[in-house]
């Protein structure tokens, strides 16, 4: 196998640095169970924290400014919410970077598309799942997104 193709300037010049990790199709498709796993908690988080937000906008709707003031009935209901909602996005950020640390590159999270670097007839691709998916059987060029998708049986893979 020769070496892998990188997108160049014009002057030849790198444009992208080659990833720490590349898969191939069979290395993406194991670490599907435990990206799915980490999804499925995002799915909880995100929708706790969907209604967190709805709670924090109503009592600053209520209280207007005065929710500030420490006589403020609630007040105490409305900083545990505030806490919740910074709990709840770091741990969000978390998942993310558990996806990240797996290799893989979290696209989409309302989509749930994710991408693995791979090389498809030489050239560094990225390999495509999108959530529901039985496994990985779509690429596309680094340059292009979901829209630029293709089938990998169509094509060779290094």
């Amino acid at each position: 196998m020769g070496a892998p193709f990188v997108p160049t300037s014009a002057r030849g010049v790198p444009v992208a640095e080659l990833p720490a990790k590349t898969f191939s199709v069979e290395q993406a498709d194991r670490l599907l169970p435990s990206i799915e796993a980490i999804l499925r908690e995002m799915d909880h988080r995100s929708l706790r924290l969907r209604e967190v937000l709805e709670l924090i906008v109503d009592a600053e709707e209520y209280w207007g400014d005065r929710i500030t003031d420490p006589e403020v009935e609630g007040r105490e209901k409305y900083g545990a919410l505030l806490k919740e909602r910074d709990d709840l996005q770091s741990s969000l950020h978390q998942d993310i970077e558990r996806i990240t640390a797996l290799g893989a590159i979290l696209k989409d999270y309302q989509q749930g598309l994710i991408d693995f670097y791979g090389h498809v007839e030489g050239a560094l691709v990225f390999l495509c799942w999108q959530r529901g998916e039985p496994a990985v059987k779509f690429y596309h060029p680094l340059e292009s997104g979901f829209a630029g998708r293709r089938p990998i049986a169509a094509v060779a893979q290094d």
